[in-house]
């Protein structure tokens, strides 16, 4: 998983450490510390084609370390955790590991070839005359090539390993027409030590006969001759694994490509400019059930002479599913699959995946898998083994993993963290490694939901048990010491194991065990959880039911992060939990809140000075004792009117998150002051939203729109019922770029906007659903992403809408559906 991770992880645990504890000095601290920083560096010296020799070297500093942290925090809770060995003696190991370490990796840097080629560990030999289903970009990309009057110089072909990226590039390249248009063919191999243009360009002159003395290699000179390179003749290059994730690799600055040369860059990484110049990127997609049943046919069946029977046919279509559309995953079945039984047929259908990945499976697809994963930078490499921990198809929110990651404590924390956090997201996609699911309506470069292709996550929880990262229990077997010994976490992915006494008592044999995640299905039943892990920092017990509060909780006081549902209230000890950083409180959904008032959360809930993010749907903060504030808190969700009046804010002076729930609205017209409060206690805002769970729908009681903090970036009501005519409040916040108005939020036939004023001046993301609105005149020039959904009375849109980026229209009335279709292809239409 990377020493990155490891040294983060201990400097924090030795920050624990007081001047008063004598079982560590102050210079052996300050000397582990400094001895694995060398271990860092000497990683970022490695030249990335030898990375995985290095790799088992590293595991080992990582092992060591990871027991030296056990016995720290043995010692500072007082729980023993079964080893024989000393803090000092155990510290004498990891000086040892070190050492170790360094002897090796110098070994490894002075041999001059590694056997560790990414040219080796690629899947295209598999897939080369199996290409099915790529027939649009194959277009897409001879269309470019052949275009008389297009002077574009450079595309690239990105997609995830396995997907078919080279052997498509592959086959234009050898297409005759192609080798026709050009005067200079070249088809180069660049892999993972060449990660300058400056070296690139050097290949590809050398390539084409260039000379370069060895006193001109400044950059400029480079340029220049790899300019006349291109002018002179019509050229097609074909840069191949390029690892280089500059935001743009080519510089923009060439002269006019007159000859019409075309460069092709095949890379897993999708640079940002990618994103920015969509036209420049033809990104590969996964193939569908019907083409993947095609190819596992294709490669099943490679004797003409074999029949394939209905019966048999259903059950390959189910495997070939299963193999998530990835060309060479559908490949290496179909070949495990040649020749074989019916039943064995049958029974791969009935497995959760079709393939087990490792980093020792000799075959082509697990060794690029591993690879990909390996070339990760190693600050990348924590995060992304991470999002293996949830179940297959489990729906990862961007919300969910910061919360996680920053619990694990991978980032240190500081004010726009989740931020950065949830930055590494985005990256972890564009490099291919992560699956997008949807982009946020913030920003178009950034995504809501994750999630991994089976093969990455099968590599994931391969080496995630094996460096005793995660391990996942799923069934009674998975729970035997033997398996969970010293693994950091529990992922449990079946909650109903934890129902057995035996369970629990394995589980003790992993005290040193930090987080507990309950990721299976939701039980109905309340089922006891292993409490007697004292070193927990997370437990993420959403999906298990409590009746009452588990006051055993209380005693993992090294939590930082707290989700549970319980049917009672908060116990005002809760502060014993002073590390908490995330608390998630939630009823079972059976249980309705009373009618009699506000539920308000312990008065102790002040004294968490460490809490950043509070969910607590159905509670409300209760007014703070004299000199309390929670200073670090910035997101609040879940309460409701009640938590928002100006003495409960004013302590909470960084908060720039809310989400307010509001029970209903018919009884009382004063509901909604809350909005001025939060406007005279906040200038910058990040996000607001309001619910009215139970609206009156029978008449419009709300006559006017409240204030609302002026930087204020995102807005979201649903159910409040006010009036279209005085959305100009909204309308003139100057930073506000996503508004999102679901049932009933506004009401009223008409919205038509003010003309003469400027009206919504920083607005991208427009979302419309469930809303009574029949006509809307927008006087707004452009709008990135504009949503209609289920408004069936809606009828006419005014034209500038038509200059929309992406205009999604779902289940509104059919004249407007129709429309829509006529201005362009809708989505969802």
């Amino acid at each position: 998983m990377g020493s990155y991770a490891a040294v983060t992880s201990l400097h924090k645990t030795l920050n624990l450490i007081s001047k008063s504890d004598n079982f560590l000095s102050q210079s052996d601290r300050l000397c582990i510390i400094y001895e694995l920083v060398s271990v860092l560096e000497k990683m970022g010296e490695i030249p990335r084609s030898k990375i995985v020799d290095a790799a088992a070297y590293e595991r080992r500093v990582i092992d060591a370390v990871q027991i030296f942290q056990d016995l720290i925090h043995s010692h500072l809770s007082d729980h023993e955790i079964g080893s024989t060995l000393s803090v000092s003696q155990q510290l004498g190991i990891v000086k040892e590991e070190i050492t170790s370490f360094l002897t090796a990796t110098d070994k490894i840097c002075s041999i001059r070839y590694s056997n560790f080629a990414s040219s080796d560990y690629n899947t295209d030999n598999q897939q080369h005359n199996l290409l099915v289903g790529l027939d649009d970009q194959i277009r897409a990309l001879k269309q470019w090539i052949f275009d008389p009057i297009s002077y574009e110089l450079v595309k690239s072909v990105v997609g995830m390993t396995g997907i078919g990226k080279t052997s498509l590039v592959k086959q234009v390249y050898n297409d005759p027409l192609v080798m026709k248009e050009f005067e200079t063919r070249l088809f180069l191999h660049i892999g993972p030590d060449y990660t300058r243009w400056k070296d690139i360009m050097l290949r590809v002159l050398d390539a084409l006969g260039f000379v370069i003395p060895s006193d001109k290699l400044d950059t400029d000179y480079l340029e220049n001759q790899f300019s006349e390179a291109l002018s002179s003749q019509k050229c097609l290059v074909v840069l191949d694994d390029v690892w280089d994730d500059d935001t743009d690799l080519v510089p923009s600055n060439f002269p006019e490509n007159i000859k019409g040369s075309r460069i092709i860059i095949i890379s897993q990484i999708q640079r940002l400019h990618d994103y920015i110049h969509t036209n420049k990127v033809i990104l590969l997609p996964f193939l569908n059930n019907d083409d993947s049943w095609k190819l596992l046919h294709q490669t099943a069946f490679s004797n003409r002479e074999e029949k394939c029977n209905r019966e048999l046919e259903k059950i390959g279509k189910k495997i070939a599913k299963n193999c998530e559309g990835l060309p060479a995953a559908i490949i290496q079945v179909g070949e495990n699959l040649r020749g074989k039984s019916f039943q064995e047929w049958k029974i791969l259908s009935e497995k959760e995946d079709p393939l087990v990945i490792t980093r020792y499976d000799d075959t082509p697809l697990s060794k690029a898998l591993f690879f990909s994963y390996m070339m990760l930078p190693r600050y990348l490499k924590p995060f992304f083994m991470y999002v293996g921990v949830f179940p297959k198809h489990y729906g990862i929110s961007r919300s969910k993993l910061i919360k996680l990651w920053l619990s694990e404590g991978f980032l240190d924390t500081y004010k726009r963290i989740e931020e950065t956090t949830g930055n590494i997201l985005d990256i972890l996609i564009m490099r291919s490694v992560v699956l997008r699911e949807k982009q946020t309506s913030v920003d178009k470069y950034k995504f809501k939901n994750g999630r991994l292709h089976f093969t990455f996550r099968s590599l994931c929880v391969s080496e995630a048990k094996s460096e005793k990262f995660f391990h996942i229990l799923k069934k009674y077997t998975d729970c035997t010491p033997e398996n969970i010994r010293r693994q950091q976490r529990l992922c449990v992915h079946n909650n109903v194991v934890l129902a057995f006494t035996q369970v629990h008592e394995w589980m003790e044999s992993v005290p040193n065990a930090r987080s507990l995640l309950c990721l299976g299905p939701k039980q109905q039943y309340p089922v006891s959880l292993p409490l007697c892990l004292r070193l927990l920092k997370v437990l993420d017990a959403l999906a298990i039911r409590f009746y009452e509060f588990p006051h055993q909780l209380l005693a993992l006081v090294h939590l930082t992060h707290l989700s549970i549902t319980c049917d009672r209230e908060l116990p005002n000890s809760i502060s014993t939990l002073s590390n908490l950083e995330v608390l998630i409180f939630t009823r079972h959904h059976n249980i309705k809140l009373s009618n009699n008032g506000p539920v308000y959360l312990p008065i102790d809930i002040w004294n968490m000075h460490k809490l950043r993010q509070l969910y607590c749907k159905g509670f409300d903060l209760p007014l703070p004792p004299d000199y309390s504030h929670l200073e670090n808190l910035i997101t609040v969700s879940g309460v409701s009117v009640h938590s928002c009046i100006t003495k409960v804010l004013s302590r909470i002076p960084n908060l720039n998150r809310i989400s307010v729930q509001i029970e209903s609205v018919h009884d009382s017209t004063e509901t909604f002051n809350f909005f001025g409060h939060l406007a005279s206690v906040y200038e910058e805002f990040e996000s607001f939203k309001c619910v009215v769970v139970n609206p009156n729908l029978s008449s419009q009681i709300i006559r006017s729109v409240p204030n609302f903090p002026m930087n204020i970036k995102k807005i979201s009501l649903s159910g409040c019922g006010f009036p279209w005519e005085n959305m100009e409040v909204i309308a003139s916040l100057p930073y506000l770029v996503v508004l999102k108005l679901r049932w009933y939020a506004f009401c009223g036939p008409l919205w038509k906007t003010s003309q003469g004023r400027r009206q919504f001046p920083s607005l991208e993301f427009l979302l419309l659903e469930d809303l009574d609105i029949e006509n809307l005149e927008f006087d707004i020039r452009y709008l990135r992403w504009v949503i209609f959904r289920h408004c069936y009375k809606l009828e006419k849109i005014s034209n500038q809408f038509k200059n929309t980026e992406l205009l999604e229209v779902d289940d509104c009335s059919p004249s407007f559906m129709k429309e829509m279709r006529e201005w362009r292809s809708v989505v969802g239409a």
